[in-house]
């Protein structure tokens, strides 16, 4: 089972770009900590500079000075705690439920697309689903042994999780719930103890939430989520997280009910028959997968929407577990049986593919764009990008091109990158075009080609503001395409671009 993980784990693995969020963990954590301190905590108008706590940066970085910084290499990282994860919830169903549907677990968590989706990113989404797992197991041993060590291994994992990324919260209370949920008074005052122990050891960090939080709800871009987001959620856990075709999503998403409805009904039907420990172990796994879910939904409601599909991992590998007994005690006749693991195969082959084979936003071909720039740019030619997004990565492709990037309007749901975090990157962005073409005789601009028409689309907005000023005071040229990634050449400039005019351009 790991040697099938680890190999479909490596496929592919350094042939997709690293996107935006991957190049800036990469970017950020080789400047050590101090530099991530600066870029993270200090204050800035609406609360802190960012809103991810520093542990899988730590690690990235010491790992990247070991293995060096290709792209293989820093999603390895990735790799090992997602391979850590199959071995954990095999561990953990067989616990739960015997030997056989410990292996159909980790068969379905080490082949699940979702899974291995982020088991190759170079984030810490894996990392955050392997420390969630292990104090899930650890809990559940010290609920059965009542282990003194047991209890300080669930706090010291619990905080470790917390360090990892902030939204494993939710997972922890719907965790630290369970004797509340089980009538169970003699195992309350041990969780309330190793939750104490976990809240200690995360306070240093702790006293910094308020301003991350004042971020998240200042500006950001996470929307709000609807009513039925917890069931493309549930798409996901099945399939895997991206825009694949709009024709895959009903078979995908027809697959994920069905699934969860057939859980749900073996679940009713067999109780009579279960043993009591059967029982409350299925119940206890449906809580965590969902309860926790749930509890993400309403604080997004109710609070500042926090709503991230990534940030689930854990609960989808739960959900695995739960399948695990769905296919091997279930009590599902052999013909239903076999077309539900069909149903799930197929799906989970179609997402495998899409995962593997994906080329556009947000992995677009970042590293083409890169090496075609690094050979037709001159000395003297500016490289501007249209924003963030598609400077980070081509920057971590191209590190000895000079190439500049125009800023997001300040306070708008997409300006995440603060002035502290750009100063610890050493990449400070322009107000504008104009200031970002400083005058150069030749512009080479990279702008995603759906860009320029989702500013169109927005009210009142008769052009793109960056690409509406270079066409003012330059010759446009060809645009070459990367798939969804565009360089558009513009030369010949006229007296104001030369002069470097001071920003007056307004983006939407």
């Amino acid at each position: 089972m790991l040697l099938l993980a680890f190999g479909l784990r490596l496929v592919n693995l350094g042939g997709r770009t690293l996107w935006y969020d991957e190049a800036f963990a990469v970017l950020f954590a080789e400047k050590g900590p101090v530099a991530m301190l600066y870029g993270t905590l200090t204050p800035v108008p609406g609360g802190a500079a960012d809103i991810h706590p520093l542990l899988y940066y730590v690690i990235l970085g010491g790992w990247m000075g070991v293995v060096g910084q290709s792209p293989e290499m820093v999603r390895l990282l990735s790799v090992f705690a997602g391979l850590l994860t199959v071995a954990v919830v095999y561990r953990l169903a067989a616990d739960l439920f015997g030997l056989r549907t410990g292996l159909v677990a980790a068969l379905i968590a080490a082949l699940a697309p979702f899974h291995v989706q982020y088991s190759q990113e170079a984030r810490m989404y894996a990392l955050q689903a392997l420390l969630l797992l292990l104090a899930t197991w650890a809990y559940l041993r010290a609920w059965r042994e009542r282990g003194r060590g047991w209890w300080i291994a669930f706090g010291v994992l619990a905080a470790l999780a917390m360090y990892t990324q902030q939204l494993a919260a939710f997972y922890l209370a719907a965790l630290g719930l369970t004797p509340v949920l089980a009538r169970r008074k003699d195992r309350l005052w041990p969780t309330l103890a190793a939750a104490g122990l976990a809240v200690l050891l995360y306070l240093p960090w702790a006293t910094h939430l308020p301003g991350q939080v004042g971020k998240l709800q200042a500006y950001y871009w996470i929307p709000r989520p609807s009513i039925v987001r917890p069931l493309l959620t549930l798409r996901s856990f099945t399939t895997v997280a991206l825009d694949y075709p709009s024709a895959w999503n009903l078979p995908a998403f027809f697959a994920a009910v069905v699934l969860a409805v057939m859980l749900a009904v073996q679940a009713a039907i067999r109780r009579r028959w279960m043993r009591s420990s059967e029982r409350r172990a299925l119940v206890w796994l449906l809580w965590l997968a969902f309860g926790s879910l749930v509890f993400m939904w309403i604080a997004s409601q109710v609070l500042t929407p926090v709503y991230l599909d990534r940030a689930l991992l854990a609960q989808g590998v739960i959900f695995y577990a739960a399948l695990a007994w769905l296919f091997t005690r279930g009590g599902l006749p052999r013909p239903i049986l076999a077309v539900l693991v069909l149903l799930w195969g197929m799906v989970g082959v179609a997402g495998l593919i899409f995962h593997f084979t994906w080329r556009t936003f947000p992995n677009s071909p970042f590293d083409e764009a890169a090496a075609w720039l690094e050979e037709h740019a001159a000395p003297g030619d500016a490289i501007v990008h249209s924003n963030k997004l598609t400077a980070l990565p081509t920057i971590y492709y191209a590190r000895a091109l000079p190439q500049r990037y125009i800023g997001d309007r300040p306070g708008s749901p997409e300006d995440t990158l603060a002035l502290p975090t750009q100063e610890a990157l050493g990449l400070i962005a322009d107000g504008c075009a104009a200031q970002a073409a400083g005058g150069a005789a030749r512009v080479w601009f990279v702008i995603f080609a759906q860009e320029e028409a989702q500013y169109l689309g927005l009210p009142g907005v008769q052009e793109h503001p960056h690409l509406g000023w270079l066409r003012a005071h330059y010759h446009e040229g060809e645009a070459v395409a990367f798939e969804d990634l565009l360089i558009v050449p513009f030369d010949q400039p006229d007296a104001l671009a030369r002069s470097v005019p001071a920003c007056e351009e307004s983006a939407p």
